[in-house]
């Protein structure tokens, strides 16, 4: 049964309702990371919806550990197909490069087949510090960044892409801010005044779609 989209369940963000399907997450620890989403997270496992959790190869064990600890039945959302922990080698890295054409293709097939498997809603989340890996491509992932605002709105499903702070550079958080309109910052949702819609940031308009 596919379920209509104006039942599905309104998507908060640390208790704030969700304005924009795009939102960059600044966190200082992984504790703070998963307290801080994990209404995010259960909610959308409880209404039946999708998860795709993309992260670090080597870290998903501990990203599985970590959801379980917040009530999550892994075991069983793996198994049926609820939830996927994704290596980055596996999404933004796939073939050890990064293409953003690519990767929102990607995202748009997941939601597609999500769609068709019964599945009202994906809620989808990222770790980012896959750009400081020295591969082809990954100097130009803040078009990406900035390009999939339009996709995700069109599509209507939500994202979030995860910066530990301790990792990146003042310079590299700014150019993420400019892409995001809003963002995630000391576990408060707060519009972002330094955005800049795609088709400036980017020169031009990457699409015929509305920002």
């Amino acid at each position: 049964m596919v379920v209509k989209e104006t039942a599905l369940k309104e998507v908060t963000i640390a208790g704030t309702r969700l304005e924009h399907f795009h939102i960059a997450a600044f966190f200082r620890s992984r504790e703070e990371e998963f307290e801080v989403l994990r209404s995010y997270i259960r909610d959308g496992i409880d209404a039946g919806e999708k998860a795709v959790h993309i992260c670090d190869p080597n870290q998903k064990h501990d990203h599985l550990r970590r959801l379980e600890a917040m009530g999550v039945p892994t075991s069983n959302c793996l198994r049926t197909g609820q939830l996927e922990v994704l290596g980055w080698n596996d999404a933004y890295l796939k073939e050890g490069r990064f293409d953003g054409d690519t990767m929102m293709a990607l995202i748009e097939e997941l939601v597609m087949t999500s769609r068709a498997e019964g599945f009202s809603r994906v809620r989808m989340m990222g770790h980012m510090e896959w750009v400081l890996e020295e591969r082809p491509g990954v100097e130009r992932f803040i078009d990406y960044e900035s390009r999939v605002n339009l996709l995700l709105n069109r599509l209507k499903q939500p994202a979030i892409c995860v910066y530990d702070v301790n990792r990146f550079s003042g310079a590299t958080i700014m150019d993420v801010l400019r892409s995001h309109p809003f963002a995630l910052v000391d576990g408060v949702v707060r519009e972002n005044p330094f955005y800049v819609p795609p088709k400036v940031l980017l020169g031009s308009s990457p699409t015929n779609e509305q920002d």
